[in-house]
């Protein structure tokens, strides 16, 4: 385990969040749409994942319900600069074994889960706005998968 990872219990009495601080940029699957590699894509607006995640998890609440856990191989520069708190009550943990290193899944409080594609925040735009858009029509999946 590393230092970044939480064993605090999860709790959803703190979620949603506030307001995000800057919009996300998300593409979900629409909810009727077949299974797929991935539920859709997340572009980030930095390379400090965890500074935004907060706002991701607004985003997704709707569709998720409560997030529990969520589970990605985090840079450096998230392990470095930003934790979740422990006041959250969101379990943050390493990738899963076998998990793409550009996916991230976030899991729900009554057996949800969300798999985002996650797009480098370096992208330009137009790459990244078209691998949302074939990752939402189910026509990409993560490197590896």
């Amino acid at each position: 385990m590393s230092g970044f990872e939480s064993d605090t219990p999860a709790h959803d009495e703190r979620q949603p969040f506030g307001t995000p601080t800057r919009t996300p940029r998300l593409m979900l699957r629409g909810r009727s749409a077949p299974p797929g590699n991935v539920d859709g894509a997340w572009w980030p607006w930095t390379t400090n994942l965890t500074s935004e995640l907060h706002d991701l998890i607004s985003a997704v609440t709707p569709r998720l319900g409560p997030t529990m856990r969520v589970g990605f191989e985090w840079n450096a520069t998230s392990i470095a600069q930003r934790r979740i708190d422990t006041d959250d009550h969101i379990r943050v943990h390493g990738a899963s074994d076998g998990q793409p290193p550009d996916v991230m899944r976030l899991y729900g409080a009554h057996g949800t889960a969300l798999t985002l594609l996650v797009i480098p925040a370096d992208t330009t735009p137009e790459v990244a706005r078209e691998r949302m858009r074939l990752a939402v029509a189910g026509h990409i999946s993560p490197p590896g998968s």
